[in-house]
């Protein structure tokens, strides 16, 4: 005898809703990367710089007349600098001020590093494994082997 689904779709429906959601973000995605690859060369304003090719005919070797050594400097740090106004002590009802004056450079940088397009990928990648469990999940519990 043929089964009889029930009226309001049961686990098919969302099942159904869960995938085409995932399959929705996977199209968002992709149009993300296809954007970012695509804008950048929609504005770029000025073609590269060509590069200049030099033959040598006889090669050359360069030698270094001193060793290489390794000076090792110690991080700045910041140092506080409190400079008083004024000499004494205060009389009664004046205020005390002070300034401070912070000394020392940042660290060395201030930039991220450039980075590729390894991380998108590599979350699309997964998104596309998740799809493909589903499906596997949902065809095992069709076929009734798990």
């Amino acid at each position: 005898m043929a089964e009889i689904a029930p009226a309001g779709g049961g686990p098919n429906r969302l099942f159904i809703v869960i995938a085409v959601g995932l399959v929705g973000l996977l199209l968002l995605g992709l149009i993300a990367v296809g954007g970012i690859l695509v804008i950048p060369r929609i504005f770029q304003t000025s073609a590269p710089a060509p590069t200049i090719r030099v033959a040598v005919t006889t090669p050359t070797r360069v030698t270094p007349t001193t060793a290489p050594t390794s000076t090792d400097t110690p991080a700045p740090t910041s140092t506080s600098v409190i400079v008083p106004l004024a000499l004494g002590s205060p009389a009664a009802g004046e205020t005390i001020t002070a300034t401070a004056t912070i000394t020392g450079t940042p660290g060395a940088g201030g930039t991220l590093p450039q980075s590729g397009l390894g991380e998108d990928l590599l979350l699309l990648a997964g998104g596309v494994v998740l799809v493909f469990i589903i499906v596997a999940a949902r065809r095992a519990r069709a076929t009734g082997t798990a």
